[in-house]
């Protein structure tokens, strides 16, 4: 396992099968949105799972809609204040043959489902697989308690599985 994620196992954060799960999931390129309050710890783990990303692909930081045209696998997407994040990650999603690392937090909240949707009716973002990694806090302490895999089918509907 990568140590950039073998250290969230190794804290409690996450269990094994959750972090080789993610691992799997970058290494085939399919997107990852963690999910959750700050506290809850999904900036550090953001942040180590872009790096995992950019070790292993072609990789973008994106600051701004027009990063969204550099020819790349991944784009990496943090929180970004005075845009609109939810069309940013829409426009993300509809890129062919990239994947993307994001959050979706209260400050940036982001409705999947919507954009999904609306990137269908504009054919884009067919069969591309996102994974939201819902952290939250038990006693005080963070971990990550849900991984949902979606993926918009080719008649327009969101299949959700959870691991």
């Amino acid at each position: 396992m990568n140590p950039m994620i073998a250290k969230f196992v190794s804290q409690g954060f996450m269990t094994e099968e959750q972090g080789q799960y993610i691992e799997d999931a970058i290494m085939k390129k399919e997107s990852i949105v963690v999910s959750g309050h700050r506290s809850a710890g999904i900036r550090p783990l953001m942040a180590s799972l872009m790096a995992v990303a950019k070790a292993a692909f072609p990789s973008v930081q994106v600051k701004g809609f027009e990063d969204l045209q550099t020819e790349t696998e991944f784009f990496l997407i943090p929180g970004i204040d005075g845009i609109d994040f939810e069309k940013l990650i829409g426009d993300a999603i509809a890129v062919e043959n990239t994947a993307f690392i994001s959050l979706k937090e209260p400050e940036h909240p982001v409705s999947l489902m919507k954009v999904m949707k609306a990137n269908y009716k504009a054919g884009k973002g067919i069969g591309k697989k996102i994974h939201t990694l819902e952290c939250i806090k038990v006693d005080n302490v963070p971990v990550l308690d849900k991984i949902t895999e979606m993926m918009l089918d080719e008649n327009g509907k969101i299949q959700k599985k959870d691991l």
